[in-house]
């Protein structure tokens, strides 16, 4: 998988995508911080990425302003910290598995995931 990680996001995930073999960049190694969202969201776009991000309006906006996407990953944890960010990330993914993340926001929570996806 292609993932785009948004700024908010703990660089160090970089290494564990790349581990698991995926491919992943973080926004700040291309975009100066603080970045308007539409730009990062619409570079992962053309990059065929899995969006990545800490910012919950993320999941109520993309269905509504993007019918066709590459699939993202909202993680907003209770008390959000670098460890379990980076904790929740890989587990997440093996909860997703090989489902097919296009089209599909994915909201994970400290004890859950759902997703929303705009029917076209």
């Amino acid at each position: 998988m292609n993932f785009f990680l948004d700024e908010n996001f703990p660089r160090p995930a970089l290494v564990q995508l790349q581990t698991a073999g995926h491919q992943a960049v973080h926004a700040l190694e291309i975009f100066p911080q603080g970045s308007a969202d539409e730009k990062l969201f619409a570079h992962a776009q053309d990059e065929k990425a899995i969006f990545v991000t800490t910012d919950k309006d993320f999941f109520h906006t993309i269905p509504l302003a993007f019918a066709r996407h590459h699939g993202a990953i909202v993680i907003t944890l209770s008390k959000p910290n670098r460890a379990d960010l980076l904790r929740r990330l890989p587990e997440s993914l093996v909860i997703l598995g090989e489902r097919n993340l296009q089209d599909t926001v994915w909201l994970v929570t400290d004890t859950r995931i759902r997703s929303r996806h705009l029917d076209a």
